[in-house]
């Protein structure tokens, strides 16, 4: 893939500076070039493509892997009911909160350099996480796992929109991005199954040490170094504001399910994170270094592209959630199996984002969107009455149709949140997009569990639990149609430079 730099802020090595004296006069901001050794731009910039799309695999494949693990670590650890819902939750937790401080410090402090050290905690956490001796011990490897996370994610999609120029480019790196996200996140159920039954619950964890520290080394030879070109304040009232409204408000979502049983906690993780959304917001607009500029979010291209994709994660997250139980509890089948089976949807996810990149460069944005969404949605349909018996083909192909829509539609999600971002915000673009597909996840999870239960416990036939998967399900199309009219009315023609 023969990639241009796009012009923004980035350190050059000297041997480039050399060149360059002989050179007329370059803009005022520079382009990243070519790494000491390298064997010529193509290369390295493709390698650093592939090292950031590694680097997000990993982080979304986390998001899951722990979860058909979960009755062996029970078992090995003495896991309660709690412990268990914080080993599960703990990463998420930490990954949302903390999304926001980490892409505005990435684009100050230099996102190669956030990148590399999110990934060296990322290693150093999933080790602690692999030998852990106790449940507390199990807990802070996950939250520390969802830190590490916090600063790759924003990082790497800054990096990403650094050193490709808007256009046809970027946008089949983005659709390549885009796929990364969704295919990591089934991945990880059918990794986790796969290590689980083969290697024990400790190889979930141990498997992220060499992959977190062979990306680290080649994310610094191949990578670019890329920070903002002046000096800034740092926003730190509403980088703790965010961080404490992100990890309450996304424990609250997590504990909706069991609210009932423990209105105190969930009570107050839910005040806690409103008012410090709130103060959040307010501290915002007079912050002169804000942590997101409100001009971004006002900005109705940006605004309408995250709450899209916040809508379109929870849709499919909670489809996943809903058919996770549906296939081991309601068919029986094993951990593995389901794996397996969501292992199908998965495999598109590669070849159909390069395909939507390139419908993106054809046909524009909307149109792709537009279809996306509605094969999301109509997908989505035959899931509302699961059978009792033999469902299995009627996951498989709805979850197939599903996938496809979804990845065309998060495809254009991610170039309309990104692709007109000033290069002084573009990590902090990043970090926005991954905290609303975050809240997204905690979103999908607790409206379809709620829905569920709810429905099974006034329901008086012999198939209680059918009857609430189905409510859920048919939760997740209508958010899905929710999403369709967003859609429509999503102008990705315009961003940034469409609104000055």
């Amino acid at each position: 893939m023969d990639i241009e730099p796009v012009r923004e802020g980035v350190t050059r090595p000297a041997s480039t500076l050399r060149q360059a004296a002989a050179s007329p006069p370059p803009p005022p901001t520079t382009a990243p070039s070519e790494p000491p050794g390298s064997t010529g731009p193509p290369l390295w910039r493709t390698a650093g493509i592939l090292v950031i799309c590694v680097a997000q695999f990993l982080v979304s494949l986390d998001l899951s892997i722990a979860n058909v693990a979960i009755p062996d670590i029970r078992s090995d650890l003495g896991l309660t009911s709690t412990g268990a819902a914080w080993v599960l939750s703990g990463y998420s937790v930490a990954f949302a909160a903390l999304l926001l401080l980490a892409g505005r410090v990435a684009d100050l402090a230099g996102r190669r350099r956030v990148f590399v050290i999110g990934l060296l905690v990322f290693t150093v956490a999933s080790a602690l996480a692999g030998t852990a001796w106790s449940t507390a011990a199990l807990i802070v490897g996950r939250v520390l796992q969802g830190a590490g996370a916090a600063l790759i994610a924003p990082a790497a999609l800054g990096l990403l929109t650094a050193i490709i120029p808007e256009g046809p480019q970027r946008r089949q790196a983005l659709g390549l991005y885009g796929a990364i996200l969704s295919a990591g996140f089934v991945s990880g159920m059918l990794a986790g199954g796969v290590l689980t039954d083969t290697l024990g619950w400790r190889a979930t964890m141990y498997v992220n040490i060499p992959i977190t520290l062979t990306t680290a080394l080649l994310a610094h030879r191949c990578l670019p170094e890329s920070r903002v070109s002046h000096r800034a304040a740092f926003d730190v009232p509403g980088a703790v504001l965010s961080a404490l409204a992100m990890a309450a408000l996304v424990y609250a979502l997590s504990q909706v399910h069991t609210a009932d049983q423990q209105p105190a906690s969930f009570l107050t993780a839910l005040i806690i994170g409103l008012v410090a959304a709130v103060g959040f917001v307010l501290v915002e607009r007079r912050s002169r270094s804000p942590l997101v500029p409100p001009r971004l979010l006002g900005i109705a291209t940006i605004a309408r592209a995250n709450l899209l994709g916040l809508i379109l994660v929870a849709s499919y997250s909670g489809m996943l959630f809903v058919l996770t139980l549906y296939l081991q509890e309601g068919l029986g089948h094993s951990p593995l199996a389901t794996g397996l089976i969501f292992a199908v949807s998965g495999a598109v996810a590669v070849p159909v984002s390069l395909t939507a990149g390139r419908l993106v460069t054809r046909w524009g944005p909307r149109r792709p969107l537009v279809t996306g969404v509605a094969i999301e949605t109509v997908a989505l349909l035959p899931l509302v009455m699961l059978p009792a018996r033999g469902g299995v083909p009627l996951v498989i192909a709805a979850t197939t149709v599903n996938a496809v829509g979804h990845i065309v539609a998060l495809v254009v999600v991610s170039i309309a949140a990104t692709d007109y971002v000033p290069a002084d915000h573009k990590a902090s673009a990043g970090a926005l997009l991954n905290t609303s597909q975050q809240l997204g996840v905690a979103l999908g999870v607790a409206l379809v569990a709620t829905v569920s239960a709810v429905l099974a416990d006034q329901t008086t036939t012999t198939t209680p639990s059918l009857i609430g998967w189905r409510a859920a399900l048919a939760t997740t199309a209508a958010l899905a149609a929710v999403g369709l009219l967003i859609a429509r009315r999503l102008d990705t023609a315009t961003g940034w430079r469409g609104a000055h």
